[in-house]
């Protein structure tokens, strides 16, 4: 029996790797086993023989225990990798660089290919199978064979399952077919959805129906045993059967369903994923059976020889189809991923709420009028659906290294924070009553040793003017605090409050402002300081490494490059690496275009207003002709209508309380605008 594990790689079963001393301290194998991959240790030949591994990593501790005939004792489909110095025969498994040191990206392709083998194999058997006991013809071997092929090449599962119910139908010579498919969402509700049919004779109308998976219908009763059923007469089933056929459809359609073969549709696993239901096999093919007189002459049971091919192609139809499901449930998670990893970065910043998906859906239209450019460069880049995909998600995830930035930075609404503004406040006041009280401190002395009251007068006006100018200096920090841009002249006032002496907590005398203070309020436009930009531009670095994490597909590689340049400048100026034109990947630019133009245009910004379309236009086209944005992308942008895209759309708000102010990251880029 062999030892199967639960791990599965690009949707296939996979099973254990042998191998000995050498490897079984390696990360490579920890890695492994975190992924669900038995690795077992042996010492023997007689140890692989026995559990039939995917792959034998192979050692010259371990090799020095075989005995010298083990390559013919080894079992058929047994993939052999080894170490660099042993000498490996042709009909080794041997990666270029697998044979110096194991690692995780290539102990999976080798399984990968054993599974490729494995299913070379089973598909073989069948077809041995099938000839042996029926005495098949080898063309129609070599037509279940090619057939086969078509179907683990087949994408679309629409497309998929036509084709496994048409080329049954040849292999069988049958009039008509139907395909249901098992869904266990609900393992309490399990349910049989009757997914496609097609009949040669007659024009049947079609629409998708679930229905309670039992022994009452013939689909049913054989997903729910997995067992085939060969009906020669439905019309003869025996009433103690627990399935019946419901003759309806025959009394509407002026069809006799007659002979019926359905198959189980079984996965890797041995479940039943679906049923493939033959109907009304032909004595010969191309006769039509559209009335129930000509089904009486023509239709006949099904036979042996049929029976077998038919069940091969089911065999190999549901590998076929559970792959395919696999593949796009793994997509459909993977979206889901992005889409929740989106709403999560979005609930910290609910202030631009639904810009990522906006920015998506624009990016994905400006890609989809680039072959109306007159520019070859980019009328001929050919958008393929991969491409699409890879700008979708890139758009959607570009912003969000912003995880990365403080706090503190995305949320400062002035250009010092709160708590500084607060303690400079208590300075203000504590030093006015100092001087106050010195003031009168002073006058009593003097009134004691009998000065003129002139004296006393000027002291007091003293208190108040130092008073006086204390609150003016409050009152211009208080000013120069706010985000506006600062009136010429400014930067001197500030530097010399930064100068007059204040009390602190302790009751020393320091300068009013400190000096990192004293740059913050010299900021010229905005609320941050230059340490703090660079620390909002850093999200793009931020960005681009948590996307490098991620293990992509290599049609999907290039989403990290493509998210990481979507601040990048034709002429070199843009950040975080100061690309040029030729070095922008094209995607990027048509990503830039759309992130600035949702920034000037969206609504959701409390610290900025909305331009009007006209006005975000005329920005991208002066960015263009400045040399930042490419020229022809920003004309198909306007001349396409691409913004329109979004109008009227419902984009998903946070849930988050927007009262908090938040700097976005991709706004900086606007300042001057």
């Amino acid at each position: 029996m062999r030892q199967k594990t639960v791990a599965t790689l690009d949707g296939e079963e996979q099973y254990v790797i042998a191998h000995g001393e050498g490897f079984s301290k390696s990360a490579c194998r920890q890695k492994l086993l975190e992924k669900q991959i038995n690795c077992v240790l042996i010492h023997q030949l007689e140890e692989v023989i026995k559990i039939q591994p995917a792959l034998l990593l192979l050692d010259s501790g371990l090799l020095s225990t075989f005995p010298e005939n083990w390559r013919k004792k080894l079992p058929s489909g047994v993939l052999v990798g080894c170490e660099d110095h042993i000498d490996a025969e042709a009909d080794f498994f041997c990666p270029r660089d697998f044979k110096s040191r194991p690692t995780l990206k290539n102990i999976e392709l080798a399984l990968i290919r054993s599974s490729e083998l494995r299913t070379q194999a089973r598909l073989q058997r069948d077809l041995t199978q099938a000839s042996a006991a029926n005495g098949q013809t080898d063309t129609q071997l070599a037509m279940l064979a090619d057939i086969s092929i078509a179907l683990s090449a087949e994408r679309n599962l629409a497309t998929l399952l036509n084709r496994i119910l048409s080329e049954g139908r040849k292999l069988a010579c049958c009039d008509a077919a139907s395909l249901y498919l098992v869904d266990k969402s609900d393992p309490d509700n399990p349910q049989m959805v009757f997914k496609l049919t097609q009949n040669a004779s007659i024009e049947c109308p079609f629409r998708e129906v679930r229905f309670e998976l039992n022994d009452s219908s013939i689909a049913g009763y054989v997903a729910s045993h997995g067992t085939e059923l060969h009906i020669p007469d439905s019309y003869a089933i025996d009433v103690a059967e627990p399935y019946q056929v419901n003759h309806q459809f025959d009394q509407q359609m002026g069809y006799r369903t007659g002979s019926i073969l359905a198959i189980p549709m079984k996965n890797y696993n041995g479940e039943v994923i679906g049923v493939l239901q033959f109907i009304n096999r032909t004595s010969e093919p191309g006769v039509k059976l559209d009335t129930p007189e000509a089904a009486l002459q023509y239709a006949i049971p099904f036979d042996e020889a049929g029976m077998v091919l038919l069940r091969a192609l089911a065999s190999q139809s549901a590998i076929a189809i559970d792959n395919k499901m696999l593949i796009e449930n793994i997509k459909k998670l993977f979206d889901g991923f992005v889409q929740a990893s989106v709403a999560a970065i979005e609930q910290r910043d609910p202030t631009t709420s639904g810009h990522s998906f906006r920015v998506a859906d624009l990016s994905l239209r400006l890609a989809e009028v680039s072959p109306h450019s007159i520019v070859p460069e980019i009328r001929d880049y050919q958008f393929t659906k991969r491409d699409l995909t890879s700008l979708r998600y890139a758009a959607l995830l570009h912003d969000f290294g912003k995880v990365g930035v403080r706090e503190s930075v995305l949320v400062k609404p002035k250009k010092l924070t709160s708590h500084q503004f607060e303690v400079i406040r208590y300075r203000v006041r504590l030093t006015q009553e100092f001087i106050k009280r010195r003031a009168a401190e002073q006058s009593l002395n003097m009134v004691r040793n009998g000065a003129p009251e002139e004296a006393l007068v000027s002291i007091l006006q003293q208190a108040e003017q130092d008073s006086m100018r204390l609150s003016e200096f409050f009152a211009r920090i208080k000013n120069a605090n706010e985000p506006t841009i600062l009136p010429e002249g400014y930067f001197e006032h500030l530097r010399e409050i930064s100068q007059f002496p204040a009390l602190n907590s302790e009751g020393d005398f320091q300068p009013l402002i400190s000096e990192s203070q004293f740059l913050a309020l010299s900021v010229e436009r905005g609320s941050l300081t230059e340490a703090e930009r660079l620390e909002i531009q850093s999200h793009v670095t931020h960005t681009e490494s948590f996307l490098r994490l991620i293990p992509w597909t290599s049609d999907l590689a290039d989403i990290p490059d493509i998210a990481a340049a979507h601040h990048e400048k034709l002429d070199g100026s843009g950040y975080p690496k100061g690309l040029g034109a030729t070095d922008i990947p094209l995607p990027s630019k048509i990503m830039t275009i759309c992130d600035i133009y949702d920034a000037l245009t969206a609504s959701d910004r409390p610290y900025k207003p909305a331009v009007p379309k006209n006005v975000a236009f005329n920005i991208l086209e002066s960015e263009a002709q400045r040399g930042m944005l490419d020229g022809e992308l920003v004309r198909l942008f306007i001349d396409a209508g691409v913004d329109k895209v979004i109008e009227g759309k419902e984009y998903q708000r946070s849930t988050a309380p927007a009262g908090d102010f938040h700097h976005h990251v991709c706004d900086f880029d606007l300042m001057e605008h």
